[in-house]
């Protein structure tokens, strides 16, 4: 297996080198999904600089808000699948396994919350978001699927209560 050091790994947070017939060119085109202001002056959040990427809000739509109570959530993993699922909460739990057919719930999660998944032995999951308004739960109902389009490995929610899966 060959080896490498950092400096011959390639950097994705470097500007592509332009051709010179790129560079004449002055027309920009932008994703249908990017949120554009109704003024006629340039917006400042439409300037990125390059080092930092554009928070999710600001690349896709929420699925939907949930209320946050004093800045906290509470999240039902419900695994439907015979396989075991890896979840952490970035930066609260450690990795953690979730054994198939089985559920916990999180609670008391400070938001902004991320929490990424993994399937045994890499399968794909499908993540339904479901709400339960009497105990204030998120659930979220994991299946398998051999779609690739429908993997999710990752639930992000913000200080709003925007609620992203990817």
């Amino acid at each position: 297996m060959p080896t490498f050091s950092l400096a011959q790994l390639p950097r994705f947070d470097s500007p592509i080198p332009k051709s010179p017939s790129q560079e004449k060119q002055s027309s920009t085109v932008l994703p249908s999904n990017t949120l554009q202001s109704q003024s006629s002056q340039p917006s400042e959040q439409s300037i990125v600089d390059g080092s930092t990427a554009p928070l999710p809000g600001e690349r896709q739509l929420p699925l939907g808000i949930i209320k946050v109570v004093n800045g906290f959530v509470n999240i039902k993993l419900t695994n439907k699948t015979a396989a075991k699922i890896s979840y952490e909460v970035i930066g609260d739990t450690t990795q953690r396994q979730l054994s198939g057919k089985s559920e916990v719930i999180l609670r008391t999660l400070k938001v902004p919350v991320n929490i990424t998944f993994y399937r045994e032995k890499g399968g794909f999951l499908l993540i339904q978001p479901q709400f339960i308004a009497e105990n204030g739960v998120l659930e979220l109902i994991m299946t398998e699927t051999n779609d690739f389009n429908l993997d999710k490995s990752s639930l992000l929610i913000e200080e709003t209560g925007s609620l992203f899966l990817n």
